[in-house]
């Protein structure tokens, strides 16, 4: 078999397993096994993790900053919050949020903050060794990992973000999140938002060869350097496979970087990219135009009149119906992590209509901006 062929059918099977897999069942519905509150410390939140027994521990927690947080999950858990407010795991900057360790390692995290966190590698949270680590509706801000992953870093193991914020992160490489060893990455509904890392070149997510990125309805916007960095192949090593769909990105210079030689390994269907894209093709719904955000609203990257990623997207994936900040989306929705308002669709689509039929050969995206 052709080895571009070969590759082309390993990166589809990839892609499925990606789309297919959940770590557990559905956390919003299941029982607590014990309710914890913010009590200084975090010993009790260890100790309900490492509980023994057949069925997964469902740890509960109340709204309050859980301090010195530095979790190890080496068996599958569900840590969510129950009740009004923010439950927050503060690091201290003494450490790791959270390390899942272990192919034994399912970890759901349900509505919690994760912040204050500082390692080498993945300042927020690391997934090593076969683990998945599922994050919904979290917040990962303020972390740093030195070396690489301001936020995550994934080795050998599977991360989904789904209507998770990342922001204000920092990390030499990677400032959001750092994929390697094979590992893959599902990132649904989110934000990767104002994080940075210590070299220019490099960008928030960075994906290194083996490893695997399925980027959904989800925005990267105003974060230093790159969109999203994929290292190039060495030697007998496999690219990285990178599928991204519905999705808003922007850097600089490249809002994808990639070599030359590997720019088929990516594929772009309904999104918009602003800044370099190399020889990476794009389908016909897709933009290189400004995502055109009302930067004054209390959702800052929210698209606005105008901008090219209203209509664009297709929300169809079971983790893609709601945006980042919990409204419901269509199957023919805005691009990017959050759902432009009624008004401003409907104005768009107006305005972009009339375009068309002013000038018949114009693109689906060529409307004036407001």
């Amino acid at each position: 078999m052709p080895p571009r062929l070969l590759f082309r059918m390993t990166t589809l099977t990839l892609m499925a397993g990606l789309l297919l897999t959940t770590a557990l069942a559905s956390p919003a519905f299941a029982r607590c096994t014990v309710t914890l509150r913010a009590d200084g410390n975090t010993a009790a939140i260890q100790r309900a993790m490492d509980a023994p027994g057949r069925r997964t521990p469902v740890v509960c927690l109340k709204p309050g900053i859980y301090k010195g947080a530095r979790l190890i999950a080496t068996r599958s858990v569900v840590l969510k919050r129950v009740g009004k407010g923010r439950a927050v795991f503060d690091a201290g900057g003494r450490g790791r949020v959270l390390t899942v360790m272990g192919e034994k390692a399912n970890v759901t995290l349900q509505g919690l903050t994760l912040t204050n966190g500082s390692s080498e590698e993945g300042g927020a949270a690391a997934v090593i060794g076969g683990g998945t680590l599922r994050i919904v509706g979290g917040w990962i801000t303020a972390n740093q990992g030195t070396r690489k992953g301001g936020a995550v870093w994934v080795k050998a193991g599977k991360l989904e973000l789904v209507q998770t914020r990342v922001s204000g992160n920092r990390g030499g490489a990677g400032g959001a999140v750092y994929v390697s060893d094979g590992g893959t990455a599902k990132i649904a509904s989110s934000l990767i938002s104002d994080n940075k890392n210590a070299t220019g070149n490099d960008g928030p997510l960075h994906i290194r060869a083996g490893a695997t990125l399925l980027l959904l309805s989800s925005t990267l916007a105003y974060n230093s350097g790159q969109g999203v960095y994929v290292e190039a192949a060495k030697g007998t090593q496999t690219p990285a496979a990178v599928r991204i769909e519905s999705s808003v990105i922007m850097g600089t210079p490249d809002a994808v970087r990639i070599s030359r030689k590997e720019a088929a390994n990516v594929a772009v269907f309904r999104s918009v990219l602003y800044g370099g894209v190399g020889f990476i093709p794009l389908d016909l719904d897709s933009s290189r135009l400004l995502p055109v955000f009302n930067l004054t609203d209390t959702e800052r990257y929210r698209p606005t009149f105008g901008s090219p990623a209203i209509g664009i997207g297709s929300c169809t994936d079971r983790d893609t119906t709601r945006d980042v900040a919990g409204n419901k989306r269509g199957r023919r929705c805005t691009a990017g992590a959050l759902e432009s308002t009624r008004v401003e669709i409907k104005k768009t689509m107006k305005a972009r209509k009339k375009v068309q039929k002013s000038e018949p050969e114009a693109q689906p995206w060529s409307y004036p901006e407001g």
